[in-house]
This record gives structure tokens, sequence and C-alpha cells, in this order.
């Protein structure tokens, strides 16, 4: 093999790579940039990124804003990313994640997403070795006593939650005889969740059984999906640092990005 010709193949043109960075830079921001205001995101002295910002107005990636004169991105730009909204399958995007996680820490991972009466599993791998669940592809989650269901509980709309709670006993492991009181509980529990990103259960609901279970956000910032993993309580760690959980966590946020999401991004600008 021409390991030199190979290498040659390879190489990228450092102007397109740079104007990637520029149009990034801009998608991260809710309104126009100035020119310094760019520079200071990408780390370029405005001399050298004027030349670069004209190149991509003549492109329509990028178009100034009348009156300030601010950079925003442009019209085809807009388009590109209509076309990939489109395009966009949580469930298809998911699917390699799902057997990486799989692969990577031997655990059980289930995908699920809201149906017509709740969190339902759409999607499972397991691991080489047997684990007895009753989870399955099919299987509608408790929005009370899962770490799935009480995920979407977080995370979806409060009047929907409230009234698939009353149905609560249709799903797996479902409460039953919900009191006011035992709703105002589950929803700060619900508030907690969302402050600490992902949720968790050990040996219930079903004993000997432990889970985390994490979000994929859409580019709305709506639930989409959720991705859980599941094992055996003795040798499923559910600390939130620990390595299962950084595991998922980091999976669910790259898939989370592929769809569109950016609240991540946004906070550490």
């Amino acid at each position: 093999m021409d390991t030199e010709s190979t290498e040659k193949s390879q190489r990228g043109i450092q102007s397109v790579e740079v104007g990637s960075e520029i149009l990034l830079a801009l998608t991260y921001s809710d309104s126009p940039m100035p020119l310094k205001e760019v520079a200071r995101v990408t780390g370029m002295p405005p001399a050298k990124l004027f030349p670069y910002l004209v190149s991509l107005i003549k492109l329509q990636l990028v178009q100034r804003v009348e009156p300030s004169g601010d950079y925003a991105p442009g019209p085809l730009a807009l388009r590109l990313g209509l076309y990939g909204l489109q395009r966009l399958n949580p469930l298809r995007e998911a699917e390699a994640d799902v057997l990486a996680l799989a692969s990577k820490t031997g655990q059980s991972v289930f995908l699920t997403t809201w149906g017509p009466n709740g969190p339902v599993v759409v999607r499972q791998e397991d691991p080489s070795y047997p684990l007895h669940l009753t989870l399955r592809v099919g299987t509608i989650m408790s929005l009370v006593n899962t770490a799935t269901g009480r995920l979407f509980g977080a995370h979806m709309p409060e009047p929907l939650v409230r009234k698939a709670l009353d149905d609560e006993g249709i799903r797996l492991s479902g409460a039953t005889d919900l009191k006011s009181a035992d709703k105002a509980r589950l929803f700060k529990e619900y508030q907690q969740i969302r402050e600490e990103g992902m949720t968790r259960t050990a040996g219930q609901p079903l004993p000997g059984v432990n889970a985390i279970a994490a979000p994929v956000f859409m580019f709305n910032g709506t639930i989409a999906l959720a991705i859980t993993l599941v094992g055996p309580a003795g040798t499923f760690d559910t600390r939130w640092d620990g390595e299962l959980a950084r595991t998922l966590s980091q999976t669910t946020t790259d898939l989370s990005y592929r769809l569109g999401y950016k609240a991540m991004q946004d906070s550490e600008a």
C-alpha cells in the first residue's frame, strides 16, 4: 500500500475547516453576532476572520443582518438545516449507539419512546450472559417505579403526565391508588431528576436488578428517547460518577447533539 498517497488523500482543506468553525460559532448564538464576537468565539483575529466571512456570504452560508451588519447563518445554511430535520429519525440514529453500549458495558440496553399508553420499550439488546427479566419490546414502563418511566415523567409535559398517571396500573410495576400527596411528592422527585440529568433504581421494582436511564433530546428540547442500562445488582454500579453512568451520559449527549440539541454547548459558551 502507498502510505504516502493514503496520507495525502486524507488531508483536509484547512480553509474549509476554518469556515466550519465560523458556522459552528454562529449556530450556537441565539442572535446575530458582531464581528468582534465571532472573533472572540473562534479565537481568530478580526482581520483574518473577515475574508472568510466574505466568502461564506458569497456561498449564502452566512448573511449580514441589517441595520446592525451583524452575522448570522445564511439561506443555504438554513436550507441544509431544514433538510437535515426532515431526515431525522431518532430510532434509526440510536441503533449503533445501542449496540455499542451493550458491547462496551456488558449490560442489557433498552431503548424507549413515548407511546399512546406511556413509555414503551421499542428496542432491546441483551448481553451474552442470561438475565431473566420481564422487560421486553412492547413493555409499558411505570411512571412511578421504573427508572425509564420516571425519566419520561420528568421531561414530558406535566398535564400529559398527570393524565397518564390515571392509568398507571396498566404499566410494568405500576403504582395503584395514587393520592394527591403521592403525586405532589412524585413531581418533586421529577424536578430532582431533571437537575441530575439521569435517574436510577437499585433492586426495585425488580429484586436483584439495577438500572440507569438517561434522556435523548430532539433539536427543540423535547425528549425523544430514553436509553436504559439494566443489569444484576451485584455487578451493576449505579453511582453517578461510576463508569456505567458516565458512559451512558456521554452516549446520550452525543446522540442528542446529532439530533440537533445544543443546550450543553450553549451553557458552555
